[in-house]
């Protein structure tokens, strides 16, 4: 072998021996290197776990920093327009929330597992190209539908039924109002895609998804309203003025009302309350029996009115109380008391479409129509309305109460008896002039009630001595006659129904609480 070829042999030796050599120093190196970051537990640079950058970070302090930067995502503001309006909330209020699931551990264990080549091939994979690690987020479906269906859709556009109203004696219609209100379910389809898939981490500010909302009932439905149904009047020729112009202002109260199918009328509602701002006078009332004034006496007979109409119309009728005496304008259970909130009239609109009231007076009458749709057979079909009388009830003794400021010679019938009765109302079906139906419509009761008289107990001053003198005589028998005539007159008043000022009907028996609701008035 020459000189060249030893040389040659050296140096294919020497190469080997230093690649071995410098393999052997970079795995000591780095094995030390491992080892050191294993000994102080941090999570090796180049890691994150969403948007948050937990390199050299213990496992603890990786978990705190992420719950800290979700926490700042919860307070962003989620705003939602409804035309000009808008709700806001956070998305905390409507439950946003994370999974951190296994990623803080994934992210701890990159470096730290498989030989030493492969942990330090990772380690310098994560120093070139970052490794992120993602959290499952959540939202709580039933709060954000919650907050979506009430504060976003309380800025919802109502519609408006069409309604119609008799003046002079003409139908007058209101077009109906179409509406508008939030599609809750696309709204919710709408924040949910944004939080979850195209979300820039800022406030969330989006139009919420809207549709039209129709009204139930359009103008083509009430211009069905054509025929009157039912119509009842009843008199009140000799009422005072203020009774008298409380009926009226209870027909101006009720008039024009439209009522629509399924729907509860309450005449309570509508007259109430009963006070001279609303357009009521002073009338005669009842309280333990007695005759008092009362802000709205009269109103008992707009309701008995309305009643009665309604029976004609065939409504269902809801609540109906009978007076506690008998009334003079109408027949025995054919009538319907108002008092306080504990006698009230309602019926509903048990037709498939809507009705319309009408009320007016007119030369000391009242009158209601109900104007609707007829479906009945008028022509072969036919009812009535009977009452029958079960049972009658004499008043009871007279109740007299002395007046010492009146001479012995005065007596006054301050208020009539009342004689009460049981009685029940029948409706009758007639069908082709034949009787097919008798049904019960309700019973009712009237209790009895005293006369009230007033007697005189001053005793007469002894007058001066007059001469018997022919002019004399006939003042003296003038003056006797008159006094026999009221008396007389006083005793032959009506002790049940005759006259309608001196019926007055309420509770004899007066629970003293109803004095805070009101009375019951004739």
């Amino acid at each position: 072998m020459d000189k060249e070829d030893e040389e040659l042999s050296k140096k294919r030796l020497i190469i080997p021996a230093i690649f071995l050599l410098s393999i052997f120093l970079v795995l000591h190196e780095n094995a030390s290197y491992a080892s050191a970051e294993e000994k102080d537990n941090k999570i090796y640079n180049g890691v994150f776990i969403d948007e948050v950058n937990v390199s050299g970070m213990t496992k603890e302090e990786a978990a705190i920093a992420v719950d800290n930067m979700v926490q700042g995502l919860q307070q962003k503001n989620l705003v939602i327009t409804v035309g000009k309006n808008a709700a806001k909330t956070t998305l905390k209020e409507i439950g946003y929330t994370y999974d951190l699931n296994d990623s803080i551990e994934q992210a701890y264990a990159l470096g730290r597992s498989g030989n030493l080549i492969k942990r330090y091939k990772e380690i310098k994979d994560i120093e070139q190209e970052s490794e992120v690690f993602s959290l499952d987020y959540h939202l709580d479906d039933a709060k954000l539908k919650e907050f979506v269906a009430t504060e976003a859709a309380a800025f919802n556009v109502k519609p408006v039924n069409a309604t119609v109203a008799r003046k002079n004696n003409q139908f007058v219609y209101t077009d109906h109002k179409v509406g508008s209100k939030v599609n809750v379910d696309k709204t919710v389809e709408l924040v949910k895609n944004i939080v979850f898939d195209n979300w820039n981490r800022m406030d969330i500010t989006l139009q919420a998804d809207m549709e039209e909302d129709m009204p139930k009932y359009t103008r083509k439905d009430v211009e069905k309203i054509n025929t009157i149904l039912g119509t009842y009047s009843t008199e009140y020729a000799s009422s005072a003025e203020g009774r008298a112009a409380n009926l009226a202002n209870g027909a101006r109260l009720i008039n024009n009302t439209v009522i629509y199918p399924e729907e509860v009328f309450s005449s309570y509602k509508y007259l109430t309350p009963f006070t001279p701002e609303n357009g009521y006078y002073s009338a005669g009332a009842y309280s333990e029996g007695k005759v008092i004034d009362s802000i709205g006496g009269g109103a008992c007979q707009v309701t008995t009115t309305l009643y009665n109409a309604v029976l004609y119309a065939e409504l269902n009728v809801v609540e109906r109380a009978p007076h506690s005496m008998t009334i003079s304008y109408t027949d025995l259970s054919r009538d319907a008391a108002i008092a306080g909130t504990y006698k009230d009239f309602k019926f509903m609109n048990s037709l498939d479409t809507p009705i319309l009231i009408e009320a007016y007076t007119q030369g000391r009458r009242i009158t209601f129509n109900i104007w609707g749709q007829e479906t009945r057979d008028t022509k072969k079909r036919k009812i009535k309305y009977e009452t029958v009388i079960l049972g009658e009830t004499a008043p009871p003794a007279d109740v007299i109460t002395k007046d010492p400021t009146k001479p012995v010679t005065y007596r006054r019938v301050t208020q009539s008896a009342h004689t009460g009765y049981r009685a029940e109302l029948y409706k009758i079906v007639y069908e082709n002039g034949t009787e097919v139906s008798r049904t019960l419509v309700n019973k009712s009761t009237y209790m009895a009630a005293p006369r009230y008289i007033t007697i005189g107990t001053k005793a007469a001053e002894e007058a001066p001595k007059e001469e018997n003198t022919p002019k004399n005589d006939k003042k003296k028998d003038k003056n006797k006659q008159t006094e026999e005539q009221t008396d007389n007159q006083a005793d032959k008043k009506p002790n049940n129904r005759a006259n309608p000022e001196e019926q007055l009907q309420a509770d004899v028996f007066w629970d003293p609480d109803w004095d805070k609701e009101g009375y019951e008035d004739e």
